[in-house]
């Protein structure tokens, strides 16, 4: 708490620590400007004052512009109620596999991307044509780069859920973007941006312009921009450049934690397996990897300073830093344009017509190839470069005990830094249409229109390595052959390599790889309603319906070498890969088409109004909705009730609540993935158990964990996601303050039936549970024991097992979820004492508590554990309390401070972020807590500030109207807290840019 009392004190207290200007410059909770219509978000009835019922956080232009963001990324993580954003370009989990380039996600509340409805003008946004996964699962999310923050007039966020209202995807809550339009006159603006001690800068320019014609009836608007980003490796930050971070960590409890040695074992020197019997090898053993001589260990000289070591386990001073060579922020550059139309028909009818175009281009540098643990290449005795050749080969080893006739080599471990760092270049298009009619019917409002929008993308990666090609070119019999026993620096064996191949020959071996994907909505609709269908001693009943038709199309086309046209078949050992990629597991191609029928009725009810004059009841509204929809491809109907009210006791004093249920369809990639294979290095906990009865191992700790095959798959017979959710408020505007407004709501979300997968960990652990008890999992695919299985069985309480092919884990609905916490809200307008206008904001978020129930299979190896039939070291993850686990902090506040006085405006902006746990670092002697978490890593709280000054000119001159602006981004360059990640900190929760100078020239005219 000690970090939010310093929070607080600095944005509240210090005039030189608070924040930039209004950065909630609006709510719904705070008085509008009277010139600005507020369309607030969660109702569809038109001209209905149903602003109190609703917790809906408003910023305005002027608020947008405080948080100093460059993108929409930093515009939207500057709103304390946005989670973690898993889609970043640092973001390295799934590879290829992943969703990559300069994208980034929306996650309200932190329920999960994929819960929160991203609105543009009161429709729903496209998404983005690929996916990120979490907890395994594929999830999909709008990218919120597409929305330039210059194009934006006002951002309306609804901080409950509202399915009933907008339907799918609307769990944690709604995000309405409103663009830009009616325009009259235009503007220019360019901008300059550098990180600190840096070569990181970017640049951009934006303009619009606006008019009327046709007699006033019609209004055109455009305006477009482009942003350019020159990219930096990691070097320029010492915690992203070096994987091994113990150095950051002398004279903390986890000084020399080997949890932050993250050097990959796959590095140049490479580890090999001699398809001959120990016994017959010159190095006592047929598994070696490869170490400079000068280390420890060596068995057998290579010559040019090369030896090789016995065992399957490198040593921690050979192995590789993959951030070597890697970019830490992409070359980006951004384009985007659009045009608002609209035409007055008649007095009551408009037509409206948007379009939109966004295009991104990124290129980074990412780590080098490695070989998955789970298909190693086979190379043949009459290599070139085998050491173990046949008598007379070129390059077999003098004093080789190898027979006459050589032996074959397994490559089991290599990274192929010689043949550089992967070049990844994402490019995206989005286009987005959309044409309507709205205006009255009668006594009706009226709103009907067409959305189309697509997304397409082209992800492409220059230098990887084709399987077949490498293992042809390695058994090349000639001196043109690769040779992966050269080592690779002698004098630093973590960074490059020293001895690399010809260029002619890794050309030999070189292949592109792509990832096409997109994404497309048509969305059709009509909708009408009335504010004054019938009137109740409160007030004017309001009343809204509608349907909605939308279609929504996912392709996702693989490279023929990963998706199964062109595969791996090795030549020595015979073994079959579905991918003929180093590094890459196979990935077929996948595509899905969703039909959406709904159809929803909304009533504002005033029960209650001042007129009345009922004691301690000044105003009291209802608002009640309902809403059906009907999924056609997994043929699901589902309908969910909405209730929210509003109490006003006495004057200046306001309680609100809400009750909905609500609901989110499994996304198309979890319906129709046909199979995805993943190779990840697992425990197999049943082969240990037998090990540690026989003394071979002192526990499962102790386990050695192997390549394991993981099928995922996706099915149509999944359901859709059950939530309800409760959301309790107060707003206070006391008399004696004026222009002072508080807030406070705490909120309480159920989910139910979450779409995940169990995981390839916990389907090992629980097929040794139920062999214990004379059983097996069905879904853990074992090879029949060979006769090394059944010695090492025998005399152990399990039956003989062979070892695992793969694990099967099809996603499934399993388990539930209960999360709650508050949001805080401070907004003042201080009045005016002569000296400008000056306005405080404060925006917090406080989870409380956020618990992830097991499903049936992950209770049974819960209470396996605590019954003591499983050992301890059988860790079941991700279930129980996940508050301030990874990236769920306790708070996150933002808050604000403006100044203007006639042309000059300064502007404080500061966000503060919680500590959270890190559990993939344990201490290595444990503490006795209460806290569950006292034995995990501590990620620091983090607070940053931005500041800046504007000077606008304003005189009957041809500069009237231009404003120089001069600012600094986290003014104090702030790092980002260590963490034990890629980078060396959560992409997800902070950034790595630092301390950055902005200038911008605006013009307006």
């Amino acid at each position: 708490m000690s970090g939010i009392r310093n929070a607080c004190a600095l944005l509240l207290g210090t005039s030189a620590l608070i924040s930039a200007t209004s950065v909630f410059a609006q709510t719904t909770d705070a008085p509008a400007q009277d010139d600005q219509i507020i369309v607030v978000t969660g109702s569809q009835i038109q001209g209905a004052k149903i602003n109190d019922v609703l917790p809906v956080t408003v910023l305005d232009e002027y608020a947008i512009e405080a948080t100093g963001a460059a993108s929409g990324e930093e515009l939207f993580t500057a709103i304390p109620q946005v989670g973690t954003t898993a889609f970043n370009e640092q973001n390295t989990t799934g590879g290829v596999n992943g969703a990559r380039g300069d994208i980034a996600s929306i996650n309200l509340r932190d329920l999960g991307t994929g819960n929160t409805l991203m609105l543009i003008n009161g429709r729903r946004m496209n998404l983005h044509p690929g996916f990120q996964t979490e907890l395994l699962v594929p999830v999909v999310s709008p990218d919120t780069n597409e929305i330039a923050p210059g194009s934006v007039k006002r951002l309306e966020i609804l901080r409950d859920g509202a399915s009933a209202v907008y339907g799918a995807d609307a769990v944690a809550g709604v995000i309405n973007t409103i663009l830009k339009g009616n325009m009259t006159g235009g503007f220019l603006e360019a901008d300059w941006r550098a990180s600190d001690g840096t070569s990181l800068y970017s640049t951009s320019i934006s303009g619009g312009y606006g008019f009327d014609f046709a007699d006033s009836r019609a209004n055109l608007t455009v305006y477009g921009g482009y942003f350019h980003e020159n990219g930096a490796p990691v070097t320029i930050r010492d915690y992203a450049a070096y994987d091994d971070r113990r150095r950051l960590l002398e004279g903390t409890p986890f000084e020399d934690d080997a949890s932050f040695n993250n050097r990959s074992t796959s590095s140049p020197f490479g580890q090999f397996d001699i398809q001959a019997p120990a016994s017959r090898t010159p190095i006592g053993d047929d598994d070696f990897y490869l170490q400079p001589s000068t280390f420890p260990g060596c068995r057998m000289d290579f010559g040019g300073g090369i030896c090789a070591r016995n065992g399957t386990t490198p040593t921690t001073d050979v192995r590789y830093n993959t951030n070597f060579g890697v970019d830490l922020f992409s070359r980006k550059d951004r384009y985007n344009a659009a045009a608002l139309f609209n035409y007055d028909l008649s007095d009551a009818v408009q037509f409206y017509l948007e379009g939109s175009y966004y295009r991104s281009e990124s290129r980074r540098a990412n780590e080098a190839s490695a070989l998955l643990s789970a298909v190693p290449v086979g190379i043949s005795r009459t290599a070139y470069y085998n050491p173990f050749g046949p008598v007379g080969s070129p390059n077999r080893l003098p004093g080789t005990t190898i027979a006459a006739g050589g032996a074959d080599v397994i490559m089991e471990r290599m990274r192929f830094v010689d043949v550089g760092t992967r070049d990844v270049s994402v490019t995206k298009d989005s286009y987005r249409l959309v044409a309507g009619f709205k205006g009255n019917l009668g006594e009706w409002d009226f709103d009907t229109g067409f959305v189309y929008s697509q997304a397409n993308s082209t992800d492409l990666t220059r230098g990887r390595i084709s399987l077949t090609k490498l293992q042809d070119v390695i058994n090349r019999t000639t001196p043109d052959a690769y040779n992966p026993f050269n080592g690779g620096c002698l004098d630093d064996p973590n960074n490059g390599d020293c001895t690399p191949n010809p260029q002619s020959v890794i050309d030999d071996i070189t292949i592109d790889v792509f990832r096409k994907g997109e994404t497309t909505l048509a969305l059709a609709d009509f909708k009408v309603s009335r504010d004054d269908l019938f009137t109740l001693p409160g007030g004017d009943v309001g009343i809204a319906t509608g349907i909605e038709f939308r279609r929504e199309t996912f392709r996702d086309d693989r490279d023929p070498r990963l998706d199964g046209t062109i595969t791996f078949t090795d030549s020595v050992t015979g073994d079959f890969n579905g991918s003929d990629v180093v590094g890459s597991s196979p990935s077929p191609d996948t595509s899905g088409r969703r039909d959406v029928y709904s159809a929803f009725a909304e009533a504002f009810i005033p029960l209650v109004s001042e007129d009345m004059n009922i004691p301690l009841i000044r105003d009291l509204n209802v608002q009640i909705a309902g809403r059906m929809e009907h999924f056609k491809d997994i043929d699901e109907t589902t309908v969910v009730p909405r209730a929210a009210a509003s109490w006003t006791p006495v004057q200046g004093i306001l309680f609100r609540g809400a009750w909905s249920k609500g609901f989110r369809a499994p996304n198309l990639v979890q319906v129709n993935d046909a199979g995805t294979t993943r190779s990840n290095t697992r425990d197999d906990f049943v082969v240990c158990q037998a090990q540690v009865e026989k003394g071979i191992i002192a526990d499962l700790g102790s386990c050695s964990g192997s390549g394991t095959v993981s099928f995922r798959s996706g099915t149509d017979a999944l359901n859709p996601e059950k939530t309800q959710s409760i959301n309790l408020g107060v707003v206070l505007e006391p008399e004696f303050i004026p222009g002072l407004t508080l807030t406070a709501d705490y909120w309480h979300i159920k989910q139910k039936g979450i779409v995940g997968v169990f995981g390839d960990d916990n389907a090992i652990a629980l097929d040794l549970l139920r062999r214990l008890n004379g059983g097996t999992n069905p879904n853990v695919i074992r090879e029949a024991p060979d006769a090394d299985a059944i010695a090492l069985f025998t005399g152990t309480s399990l039956a003989p097992a062979g070892s695992i092919i793969q694990v099967l884990d099809p996603y499934l609905n399993l388990d539930s979820r209960v999360s709650k916490g508050w949001d805080f809200g401070f907004f003042y307008n201080v009045p005016d004492f002569g000296i400008g206008d000056i306005r405080l904001r404060l925006n917090a978020a406080r989870l409380k508590s956020f618990v992830q129930s097991a499903g049936p299979e992950g209770q049974e190896l819960l209470d396996a554990i605590a019954a003591g039939t499983l050992p301890a070291d059988v860790a079941v993850g991700g279930l129980g309390e996940l508050l301030e686990i990874e990236g769920r902090p306790k708070w996150r506040l933002s808050g604000s401070m403006g100044w203007s006085s006639g042309p000059v405006d300064v502007t404080l902006f500061g966000k503060y972020i919680g500590k959270v746990y890190d559990t993939s670092v344990t201490r290595d002697d444990p503490i006795i807590s209460d806290n569950p978490n006292a034995n995990f890593y501590v990620v620091s709280d983090q607070f940053t500030m931005n500041a800046s000054v504007s000077y606008t000119i304003d005189n009957d001159t041809a500069l009237s109207g231009t404003r120089l602006k001069f600012g600094i981004n986290n003014l104090f360059n702030e790092d980002p807290p260590l963490a034990d990640e890629s980078y060396g900190y959560f992409s997800e929760l902070h950034s790595a840019r630092g301390r950055q100078f902005v200038v911008e020239l605006r013009k307006k005219f």
